[in-house]
């Protein structure tokens, strides 16, 4: 992966990953909220959104960690990214939309 150092670096060199993790996340993930955590894994540093914190409790490892395998599964069901909360085409549009207009969903994807 080229060397990224910001959201915006990321939203605009991978919007397809960016897509797929919003997908992953059934839309709680925003496009740049995405872009943020595809960043962290990047840098190897810790993503503390709730939804991590919740995944790193229950599984009992890292934020590094959770962040990784979650980037790592939304690679591995891009192909079964459709239908209801985890469209693919809806989320490409979410992160097209940003990197065009900066208009983006204030709380999550969905809503």
């Amino acid at each position: 992966m080229p060397r990224v150092a910001a959201r915006d670096d990321v939203l605009k060199c991978y919007p397809r990953l960016v897509s797929h993790l919003i997908c992953e996340s059934l839309g709680y993930f925003t496009p740049e909220g995405a872009a943020g955590a595809i960043l962290a894994v990047v840098q190897g540093h810790p993503c503390a959104c709730e939804w991590y914190l919740h995944m790193a409790g229950v599984g009992g490892r890292s934020l590094e960690e959770v962040g990784q395998d979650t980037l790592s599964r939304a690679i591995r069901s891009r192909h079964e990214h459709r239908g209801f909360m985890a469209e693919y085409r809806r989320a490409r549009a979410l992160v097209d939309r940003l990197v065009k207009t900066g208009e983006s969903p204030l709380f999550a994807s969905w809503f």
